[in-house]
């Protein structure tokens, strides 16, 4: 499935290029994200079943071997960061990180198996989940603030560029899993709500923090990643999974629209790939490719 996950990735940053990039002078990223955007921390997570160490990983990238990333090349993180011009932050986790090197990279905090919710992947025993992403972001705004001093450190945050792309393990690794608590808590709609009320809660975290210029990546067609397929009858993509994600989307743009004018200088946006990944999937012979995949 390397087509898949690898054009997948890039469709999905290809939509919000243009709302991201126009940075003018020096401006770093600062990522928070699951395994789309993790590039090492979870290797280096000691106790961690979801690692990205394995044979087909990385196999396009580099040297050909295993670095920390879910995918055989590029991460939606360092494509965001190539086609913008901006550099690729390190994992957070590289033990060789420190203010100079945040200073002209940025972070990522990006860990696979991690959601919007702490109860998220928990079979996975470790993850850093977007709370603690969050958590570990603060550390290093202090971390900074200690370097430059409160006003220029203030305006290094709010001029860096903030990336949140989570959701999906919200939905695979805990909501429709039936071992969940969640999955018998709440139905498709209060969930959808449920996640929208934390991630508000965490948007807003990170504006005081000063992030000020963020995007939310939503959801593609979930139902049709290999996970989801081989657990239906037909291997064919799970209708209710993409619903959700599209009622995820639909509620993301929502929270965003009402939210950037309620924060000073926010520029808060959405980007939504769904269409486009979910015709790759329908017409992959439009993108050079034969094999159908739903």
């Amino acid at each position: 499935m390397k087509f898949e996950i690898a054009l997948s990735l890039l469709l999905v940053v290809l939509v919000g290029i243009t709302i991201i990039q126009g940075c003018n002078g020096k401006a770093v990223q600062f990522i928070f994200g699951d395994s789309l955007s993790d590039n090492g921390n979870n290797n280096r997570l000691s106790m961690t079943l979801a690692k990205a160490n394995l044979p087909y990983y990385g196999i396009d990238f580099g040297n050909g071997l295993p670095n920390g990333r879910f995918t055989n090349g590029r991460t939606v993180a360092d494509i965001i960061g190539d086609s913008t011009g901006l550099p690729r932050p390190p994992p957070f986790l590289d033990p060789s990180i420190n203010e100079d090197v945040i200073l002209e990279n940025g972070v990522n905090y990006a860990s696979g198996g991690g959601g919007i919710l702490n109860e998220t992947g928990t079979y996975f025993i470790q993850r850093l989940s977007l709370w603690k992403q969050i958590e570990l972001f603060h550390g290093t705004t202090e971390l900074i603030t200690k370097k430059l001093g409160k006003e220029a450190s203030d305006k290094f945050f709010q001029e860096a560029r903030y990336v949140v792309a989570l959701g999906s393990n919200d939905f695979i690794n805990n909501y429709l899993m039936p071992v969940y608590r969640d999955s018998w808590t709440y139905n498709d709609q209060t969930f959808v709500e449920y996640l929208m009320e934390t991630l508000e809660k965490q948007l807003l975290v990170l504006h005081r923090l000063g992030a000020r210029k963020l995007m939310v990546f939503g959801l593609g067609p979930m139902g049709c990643i290999p996970l989801q397929r081989v657990l239906s009858t037909t291997g064919k993509c799970q209708d209710r999974s993409n619903k959700l994600a599209l009622s995820f989307n639909k509620a993301a743009t929502n929270l965003l629209i009402s939210l950037e004018p309620k924060l000073t200088n926010a520029s808060f946006k959405f980007g939504d790939a769904y269409d486009v990944v979910d015709d790759v999937i329908r017409n992959p012979y439009k993108y050079g490719e034969s094999i159908t995949l739903k």
